[in-house]
């Protein structure tokens, strides 16, 4: 196995040349019902997970499930090129759906939605085991998920412990997310070398400033809030809440946007841009295969998103919105 990035790049390049192009997107945005996008979507290189969906009864959940194994496959399969610190760094750009999942759980546990809820909202593809997802998923209250995480091991562990701590002080959730958020940052950057994946990091810290600071305004601003890390020390996070995107002018349209929607559309759009640059500046380095996961995602979302359109006979034009959101 190969620890350096010329190897992996050239194998990762190919797996690029298959994902889905727009032309794909729009003939599965002009299937005329929801058995139609099916029969598009498996002349794909999703064929295989497919099987599933067309048999009696098949609905969503289906769907969804052969969407979330593909992804898990190809984030696998990418890993599974590298050795080494090019593998520890891989996994560190895995660990952002680990990250997206452990707010998904304590969400659903605080809110009471139930273990199956939850499960169907995760995202496969990141590197906690999936029995301890669901063990955690299924717990009854925050603790006992922190408990299910700690026995994995996984570099998280602290972080969701804190974040619960934290959780039970002030019965906030932005408390255990930014937690964290804290966490997983300082253990990214500890095992980030390549100069191209901590430039990104910093800018995704950036974007998750910009976003905590926007939701704090009106209040108080909350320094404990703050994540370490990127181009902004705690006196800029300060004026980020005021609006003032000095020093960090990629962040600007978060702070400038009407709505949180608006404000999570411009962070995505932040941070495909900075994907895109890492890889075009770094060809030989982990860039090619940040801006290839962020693609697949992106890819697996929009065909969430075209699939529940057509099942539930959207117009057509809603669900081309929706998808270009």
């Amino acid at each position: 196995m190969p620890d350096d990035y010329a190897y992996i790049n050239t194998r990762v390049r190919v797996m690029r040349t298959k994902l889905l192009d727009g032309r794909a997107l729009d003939s599965a945005l002009a299937a005329g019902s929801y058995q139609e996008f099916l029969r598009v979507l498996a002349e794909t290189g999703f064929a295989a997970e497919l099987r599933e969906t067309t048999s009696e009864g098949a609905g969503l959940p289906e769907l969804d499930r052969a969407l979330s194994r593909n992804l898990f496959a190809t984030s696998q399969k990418v890993l599974g090129l590298a050795d080494g610190e090019a593998k520890r760094e891989i996994q560190v750009l895995l660990m952002r759906w680990d990250l997206l999942n452990l707010r998904t759980i304590a969400r659903g546990i605080v809110s009471g939605r139930g273990g199956e809820t939850i499960l169907a909202n995760l995202v496969p593809g990141g590197t906690i085991k999936p029995a301890t997802l669901q063990t955690a998923a299924q717990s009854t209250d925050l603790a006992s998920a922190a408990a299910a995480l700690a026995v994995s091991g996984h570099p998280l562990t602290a972080a969701f412990r804190n974040g619960v701590a934290a959780f039970n002080t002030g019965s906030r959730l932005l408390d255990l997310e930014v937690a964290l958020d804290q966490g997983y940052y300082r253990h990214a950057l500890g095992v980030a070398r390549n100069t191209s994946l901590r430039r990104y990091l910093g800018r995704e810290i950036d974007v998750t400033n910009a976003l905590i600071a926007r939701g704090s305004r009106g209040q108080a601003l909350d320094p404990n809030l703050f994540v370490q890390g990127g181009h902004l020390d705690a006196s800029g996070y300060s004026r980020l809440a005021g609006g003032d995107a000095s020093g960090v002018p990629e962040v600007a349209a978060i702070l400038d946007a009407p709505t949180l929607e608006d404000a999570e559309v411009a962070a995505r759009s932040a941070l495909d841009t900075a994907a895109r640059n890492v890889a075009m500046s770094d060809p030989e380095g982990v860039g090619i295969i940040l801006d290839f996961l962020r693609r697949k995602e992106i890819e697996v979302a929009k065909l969430r998103l075209i699939g529940r359109g057509k099942f539930y006979d959207l117009p057509t034009e809603q669900i081309r919105r929706e998808v270009q959101a």
